[in-house]
């Protein structure tokens, strides 16, 4: 499962991306700022072994929530329930 902590801080989010994977489970969190809105969270989650670009939209799952610290912990709670829920997705094989 994918802890607080290991999300990182606000400040990593201004400069990139994070992305990570709790095999077969891939995600990506990156922060969006719209020139005319607030901030958020942008998160998706996938099936592995490839990388989000090498992978078919279709197969991806994603999430937005505020970019603070409770939408952090709400991107961090998503993933770990997408990864329960979809267990079955994750194990398939897309090769």
């Amino acid at each position: 499962m994918l802890t607080y902590d290991e999300a990182l801080n606000l400040n990593y989010y201004k400069k990139t991306s994070f992305t990570g994977w709790m095999t077969p489970l891939r995600f990506l969190i990156k922060m969006e700022k719209p020139e005319d809105g607030n901030a958020f969270f942008h998160a998706w989650v996938w099936p592995g072994p490839y990388i989000f670009d090498k992978t078919d939209d279709s197969l991806k799952i994603e999430h937005t929530a505020p970019f603070n610290e409770d939408g952090k912990k709400e991107i961090v709670d998503w993933i770990n329930e997408q990864y329960e829920l979809h267990k079955d997705v994750w194990s398939k094989k897309i090769l």
